[in-house]
């Protein structure tokens, strides 16, 4: 394959234990369909920190990548609806949505899209939330039944 924007051939590297194709001129990078949640996923895996909700007592708090593709992980919990960001996570978000902002001619084009995936990023939380409740209560009276 060759680089859309100098026309270089592509050579294959492995980043983050996913093989994908760099541009040895410009540095920009290609990456097949699947292969940028593969390492996002890999990301996701090493945060395996349990926190417990500040205001709901004993709430197991679910983690989750703000925007699907940032890299940030944060802490929301299925009780309360709270997020908990660790040390400058808050910040980086803040980063993450200048950027999304910062060419009034993106906004306009992606703004609805963006909104979209919002939306829909909190409805599968929330329905993530609520099978994960529902698992919990469902355990809970298999326990009194037995």
């Amino acid at each position: 394959m060759k680089c859309p924007r100098c026309n270089f051939l592509l050579c294959s590297i492995v980043y983050d234990g996913v093989q994908i194709e760099i541009c040895p001129e410009c540095k920009g990078e290609w990456l097949h369909a699947g292969e940028l949640q593969k390492i996002v996923q890999h990301h996701d895996e090493d945060d395996h920190d349990e926190l417990n909700c500040p205001h709901c007592e004993g709430v197991r708090m679910e983690h989750f990548n703000y925007g699907d593709t940032s890299g940030i992980i944060l802490h929301k919990c299925p009780e309360c609806g709270g997020i908990w960001t660790d040390k400058d996570q808050l910040m980086k978000v803040e980063e993450v949505v200048d950027g999304w902002k910062t060419d009034d001619e993106d906004v306009a084009k992606y703004g609805p899209i963006l909104q979209k995936i919002e939306v829909e990023e909190q409805k599968q939380l929330d329905q993530a939330v609520s099978i994960s409740k529902f698992g919990f209560v469902n355990s809970v009276l298999r326990r009194f039944c037995e």
